[in-house]
């Protein structure tokens, strides 16, 4: 079997594999035409070499695709790094407030993905009773509450202080949850650290639009199964592209 033969084969593969462990979702397809993109320029080289404008062509489609790839490669390092690096509960530092990002609720019930964000901010709660918690997300069309309020009902369902928890309930995009919760930081004068309690693969991105937006942050993650890691690890590509350039444009224009 040769080179290309070989790469052909694993490329139907991992798509093969996607698709089973996914379904034809944003991820699945996303990886699948990924890999097509940059199968492309080892299957075109020797033709494209043959006219000099189809060389031209070939070149300049060479590096974007290189580009394409190291940022992503660069993102997803970066993201990977970055729950590596996150402290537990137990070595967090005494902090005053922390954000709770929103997520689906299914009706008006969390869903998993959100519980676990949840317990994870309970978890430090239990340990520092004074902390005040933001808990940050609007009403999304199949919601029948807001995910501040079913956030809100969780936690004091698991024996948090309702006093200590205040309710975002506009955002509906994750660089909004930041946006509207510092607001919230400025109307209560808070000058000091706070903690951005999330998802570990959505970690780096609220990190990140909230240093952006001048808040001083620490993180604290919920783990996501593997296969669960890796479908949104690839989904956080477009968005914290996407997030960054809107958040310096919210922050410095």
């Amino acid at each position: 079997m040769n080179k290309r033969k070989y790469i052909m084969f694993t490329m139907i593969i991992i798509g093969a594999l996607s698709i089973f462990e996914w379904g034809i979702s944003f991820s699945s397809i996303f990886l699948i035409v990924s890999m097509t993109l940059v199968y492309i320029v080892f299957t075109m080289k020797d033709l494209c070499s043959k006219n000099k404008y189809l060389k031209m062509i070939y070149n300049i489609y060479k590096v974007i695709i290189i580009i394409f790839v190291s940022s992503f490669v660069l993102l997803e390092g970066l993201i990977l790094f970055n729950i590596n690096e996150t402290k537990d509960v137990d070595k967090v530092d005494n902090i005053d407030t922390m954000i709770v990002l929103g997520a689906k609720v299914n009706g008006t019930e969390v869903s998993n993905t959100l519980k676990l964000r949840l317990d994870k901010a309970t978890e430090y709660y239990n340990k520092h009773k004074s902390v005040n918690i933001i808990v940050s997300g609007g009403q999304g069309n199949d919601e029948n509450i807001t995910e501040a309020l079913a956030m809100k009902n969780y936690l004091v369902s698991n024996g948090v202080n309702i006093n200590n928890i205040i309710e975002e309930n506009k955002a509906t995009t994750t660089l909004e949850n930041i946006i509207y919760s510092k607001k919230i930081l400025d109307d209560m004068n808070n000058k000091g650290k706070v903690l951005i309690v999330t998802s570990d693969y959505h970690l780096f991105r609220g990190r990140l639009i909230a240093s952006i937006l001048g808040i001083e942050n620490e993180g604290l993650c919920s783990i996501s199964s593997i296969s669960g890691r890796l479908y949104y690890m690839i989904r956080e590509y477009p968005t914290s592209i996407i997030d960054l350039v809107k958040s310096i444009e919210y922050a410095y224009l």
